[in-house]
């Protein structure tokens, strides 16, 4: 329970800047967030991490309720199979997953243009499959870190082009 709690104090407190509304990655933070708590909690459960080593116990799971079971169906089997996919992939998948963002913060600037273009390319292509994989393989906190930090990079590289375009 403690992990909701801070979860969604988390969500409460992450604000989604305007220029990245529009971005599906984004829509689905917002979207959770408008979520009411008694669909909230059983989307938190299902996309939760679980560790899934022989030393994690079974504790923690809650029962839901009969109604929210319904409501859930499709997205709780939705969940079921990305967190599969996720608990299959690599090491090296997992690792880029929840690093990227710290490796591009650290490329000398300016980015080349093959750096800009898979940047671009991940940003507007791949970011939502991201959020899905790194959400079920952390949390929803960590997504949020990730994507403020990503925004900002994402933020500077438009004006850099911008900039470049109006040279």
């Amino acid at each position: 329970m403690e992990e909701f709690s801070s979860t969604f104090e988390a969500l409460r407190e992450y604000i989604i800047t305007p220029d990245v509304r529009l971005h599906p990655a984004f829509q689905v933070i917002q979207q959770f967030k408008s979520l009411p708590d008694f669909l909230m909690f059983p989307a938190f459960l299902a996309l939760r991490h679980q560790d899934h080593s022989p030393e994690a116990s079974l504790h923690g799971r809650l029962p839901p309720d009969i109604e929210i079971i319904h409501a859930m169906k499709a997205f709780s089997s939705f969940a079921y199979e990305a967190r599969e996919e996720s608990q299959s992939a690599s090491d090296v998948v997992n690792y880029a997953c929840q690093n990227w963002v710290v490796h591009l913060s650290r490329a000398p600037n300016p980015w080349d243009n093959n750096l800009s273009h898979i940047f671009q390319s991940f940003w507007d292509r791949s970011l939502l499959s991201w959020l899905e994989r790194q959400w079920c393989l952390k949390d929803l906190r960590s997504c949020l870190t990730i994507l403020s930090e990503g925004g900002e990079i994402a933020k500077v590289r438009v004006l850099q082009r911008l900039l470049r375009l109006a040279n």
